[in-house]
């Protein structure tokens, strides 16, 4: 069983004309990292109502490496605004291989695929892809145009700032240019964490994350992964990592976790017993 449903019958739910059934069967898929539940979320990306659309394409995302293939497939085969969710979609995975994709996509008809496909590729740290994301610099849409200011911002390199410097003084719109100083202020911060070695990952509040525990557990983890990845000195996040994986029966990334915990704190004697403890338990 999954929530109130099973699987199969959340999938037959996703079908029902009632659109209140429609959100409690997408409810019910939030925590299923399952093969069978792709296609239909797939087709539930174009659903009449935009948060069966939303919901479907952001646990498509989270699933990673399980959906990306099927994403890309589709992605490349639709059209129009049925594109729209399935490139956010693909975004959420923040897998490098759907960089191309999302190239590809500068040129699509429809802005709203423009606008996710560039500030995606920001979001990825496709640097090689400068002169992609500068074309959406003189697109006709305001909202593509923005979205291209703030992916120069993500990328942090003296090439990005210049662009977003040039593309500030050929606009005369002062949200615009507000936007613009954003980014640079971005761009700049991002630029010196790079010449130290830091890695550059955006997290969100601690306590955002463990309410998102109940609603969508595949969703916290990658969070709290965020923490660990940048080597955060907050040691919430790996000890609740620690205890999800523990549950999951995730041995592999427990160990993994607290080894990088023992790493971080090694100089923080009364943290650093506790992952030692933990660790020494499960070897």
């Amino acid at each position: 069983m999954v929530g109130n449903l099973s699987i199969e019958e959340a999938i037959e739910a996703l079908k029902d004309e009632d659109v209140a059934t429609r959100k409690s069967a997408i409810a019910s898929l939030e925590k299923v990292n399952d093969e069978s539940i792709i296609d239909p979320l797939i087709a539930a990306t174009t659903d009449e109502n935009a948060q069966v659309r939303f919901k479907a394409a952001e646990i498509l995302g989270n699933m990673g490496d399980v959906a990306v293939d099927k994403l890309i497939e589709e992605f490349a085969n639709a059209e129009g605004k049925d594109k729209r969710f399935l490139a956010f979609a693909l975004k959420e995975t923040e897998d490098a291989k759907v960089i191309p994709y999302f190239v590809e996509s500068i040129d699509d008809e429809d802005f709203g695929v423009r606008k996710v496909a560039v500030r995606a590729l920001g979001e990825l740290q496709a640097e090689d892809e400068l002169d992609s994301i500068a074309k959406c610099l003189e697109d006709e849409d305001w909202g593509v145009k923005l979205a291209a200011v703030q992916a120069l911002g993500d990328l942090g390199s003296d090439e990005s700032i210049k662009l977003i410097k040039q593309a500030r003084k050929n606009e005369d719109d002062k949200d615009f240019k507000k936007s613009c100083n954003k980014a640079i202020k971005k761009a700049e911060k991002r630029k010196k964490a790079k010449a130290s070695g830091k890695a550059i990952v955006k997290v969100i509040p601690m306590s955002t994350i463990k309410e998102m525990e109940e609603a969508n557990l595949k969703k916290a983890i990658k969070e709290y992964e965020r923490y660990v990845e940048s080597k955060q000195p907050k040691d919430a996040p790996y000890k609740r990592l620690c205890v999800l994986y523990r549950k999951e029966n995730d041995y592999d990334n427990e160990v993994r976790v607290l080894e990088t915990a023992c790493e971080v704190f090694a100089g923080n004697e009364k943290k650093l017993a506790y992952f030692e403890k933990r660790l020494a338990k499960l070897k």
